[in-house]
């Protein structure tokens, strides 16, 4: 077991709406990472919180990874925090707040699930799915099931993932895997590309819209930049933000954005907060669902 005192705070960032197979049992937080199990305590040390880190099977130092510890995170949010006063609050709120790094087809199918669905919802339908197609596993003495594998999946039919809960997203599923399977997206062009070639690929996928596309290039191929637009964000903008960014779009609040409108909000919104947009998505994001006291 390894532990670690860097700057992260656990629950904000699992519960940030980004990453949705984890939950907490007692003192500890467990999560699904593909084919195993991570899990994350946090006991109390001379009033500092100190984070273990454990996994079955074991991977060495997935925390790493996973919460992105590479990253320079104090630069980070200096950098945001002098785009806007708005911002530079939120951070200072929601201290330790981080982007997690998660396996490209978990990723792809847990926000194809994001399609008009809200956060509890979406947790049930992945874990029907991994409690019927993933692998058993019991440690500590809980029950846990992996999520399902590429294999797996292609092999799940169209009635199958309905039974789970998916919806009308069924369709995207089996046809997103099966592109995946026959290699017409190239995972190592949106792995190794630059933001714009990434996205127009990964829209390949079906399903994958530009709010979806963005969400799988941030949370998945290390696309800083990518700021996912749902209509949290727009509701933000136009209360707090919009007379800095999207002062001059014509957007009502409940007016659901269209693909020309949301490249032309992302654009201005990239371009006011620089490189690392996706840091401040997620702090704005998570601020106004606590704000709004909306279920995680």
């Amino acid at each position: 077991m390894n532990t670690s005192k860097i700057s992260i705070n656990i629950n904000s960032t699992i519960n940030s709406g980004q990453y949705f197979l984890w939950e907490k049992i007692n003192n500890s937080w467990y999560g699904i990472y593909e084919d195993s199990i991570l899990k994350i305590t946090s006991p109390k040390d001379n009033g500092n919180v100190t984070y273990e880190y454990d996994s079955f099977p074991e991977i060495e130092n997935w925390q790493h990874d996973v919460f992105r510890f590479e990253d320079k995170y104090d630069d980070i949010i200096n950098e945001i925090s002098k785009k806007d006063k708005i911002i530079e609050n939120i951070i200072k709120e929601y201290s330790g707040l981080r982007i997690m790094r998660q396996k490209p087809l978990q990723c792809i199918i847990s926000f194809l699930c994001s399609s008009n669905n809200n956060i509890p919802r979406i947790r049930l339908i992945l874990r029907n799915l991994s409690r019927k197609f993933g692998k058993k596993i019991e440690w500590n003495n809980n029950t846990f099931y992996t999520f399902p594998t590429l294999k797996m999946l292609s092999n799940i039919s169209q009635a199958e993932l309905l039974q789970c809960g998916f919806g009308y997203r069924a369709e995207y599923v089996r046809k997103t895997v099966k592109s995946i399977v026959d290699q017409e997206i190239d995972m190592n062009l949106v792995r190794n590309s630059d933001y714009a070639k990434s996205k127009q690929e990964i829209l390949k996928l079906s399903g994958v819209g530009e709010k979806i596309a963005d969400c799988i290039l941030l949370f998945s191929f290390d696309k800083m930049e990518a700021f996912p637009i749902d209509t949290w964000i727009i509701k933000l903008f136009q209360k707090k933000l919009g007379h800095i960014i999207i002062s001059d779009l014509d957007l009502k609040i409940n007016d659901k954005i269209n693909p020309n409108q949301y490249k032309l909000v992302s654009k201005k919104i990239r371009e006011h907060y620089g490189k690392y947009s996706g840091y401040a998505q997620q702090f704005l994001y998570y601020s106004i669902r606590e704000e709004n006291r909306r279920r995680w």
